[in-house]
């Protein structure tokens, strides 16, 4: 007995190692996909209005040898389970797979992205790119805000090695330069970072890219971050020079010793966006004059912009402006 007879007389029912997906198996459907060892049926046309792949897949003459189940034609996909179900449940359930800033989970959104993405279903691949692109923002002042509130999206380290495969799978390149710093802010980064984490391994090329940007903002950048604390000298308009450049000096030497290397730090207080917090300028605020501090705040921003704007040549990628281009084109 041949494959195709043996599927079309014994349904899924009887094959003990496949399983029918909960609410994706509609007796009338038309189509039956097996991901893995589970089973979908749904309608293909609804399928192929949606997906130009699918649409190109099941509209082509079904030859005689083809194999079916219970009547309809059976598709095999390479894809997870878990991504299939995601996928069509976004396609068939409006309340499954909400816009943003609808909630979502990065396992929901990973498995609806890559699979809009391969079978080209533009308005679910934008919606999960917009989710995406909110987390992992192109301007610095998205990523102070989300950098504000808890998020379930970059929370472990495994997850974050997973955004920047899934970037990479999807050509969302904007993406990557917030998601290398937050894996560059990792607590014993490194080491995660070439062996990989939770089964998520970076290409050879992202790992030495990843490697080599945390050394260059540590050093390089948050030298720069700090500069406002020693340069110049004195700011105009100050009325008390000798105590304000004494309480510039101190702090100065205070945050250089604070990167120092220890076990128990964070590598997340040695990068220039984070290195200077609003608590150190609580502690200065009985130190120097307003006119100082209001200076220093100016310098402080003004460096935080400069190392933002270089933060995709750190991690080389393109510019900010062509990042922006390539964004805005994925999501209109």
């Amino acid at each position: 007995m041949n494959s195709k007879s043996m599927l079309n007389e014994n349904s899924a029912a009887t094959h003990p190692e496949l399983a029918r997906a909960e609410g994706l198996w509609f007796a009338d459907g038309g189509l039956i996909i097996q991901a893995e060892t589970t089973l979908f049926r749904v309608y293909r046309e609804f399928l192929a209005v949606h997906s130009g792949v699918f649409r190109d897949m099941l509209f082509i003459p079904i030859p005689a040898d083809a194999e079916t189940m219970d009547g309809c034609p059976l598709v095999r996909l390479q894809d997870s389970a878990e991504d299939t179900a995601y996928f069509l449940k976004a396609l068939l359930y409006p309340d499954f797979f909400k816009s943003f800033p609808g909630p979502t989970t990065f396992d929901i959104l990973s498995g609806v992205l890559r699979m809009s993405h391969k079978y080209d279903v533009d308005a679910l691949q934008k919606r999960a790119l917009i989710h995406l692109s909110a987390r992992f923002p192109t301007t610095l002042d998205g990523w102070d805000e989300t950098k504000a509130v808890d998020t379930t999206f970059g929370a472990t380290l495994s997850s974050l090695l997973a955004v920047v495969i899934l970037a990479r799978q999807v050509d969302a390149l904007w993406i990557l330069p917030s998601a290398f710093y937050r894996l560059c802010e990792e607590r014993y980064a490194d080491n995660h970072i070439i062996n990989g984490e939770g089964g998520f391994e970076l290409t050879a090329t992202d790992k030495l890219t990843c490697v080599s940007g945390v050394r260059k903002l540590e050093t390089t950048f948050t030298s720069k971050v700090l500069k406002f604390l020693y340069h110049p000298r004195g700011f105009p308009g100050c009325r008390s020079s000798a105590v304000c450049a004494e309480s510039r000096a101190k702090a100065a030497w205070t945050a250089e010793v604070s990167r120092n290397y220890s076990p128990q730090l964070s590598t997340r207080d040695l990068l220039p966006l984070n290195n200077w917090t609003c608590d150190d300028w609580e502690d200065f605020l009985d130190l120097c004059c307003k006119t100082c501090i209001a200076a220093m705040k100016v310098q402080h921003q003004k460096a935080r912009e400069s190392v933002w704007n270089e933060l995709p040549f750190v991690f080389q990628l393109p510019d900010w402006v062509e990042l922006e281009r390539m964004k805005a084109e994925a999501l209109r």
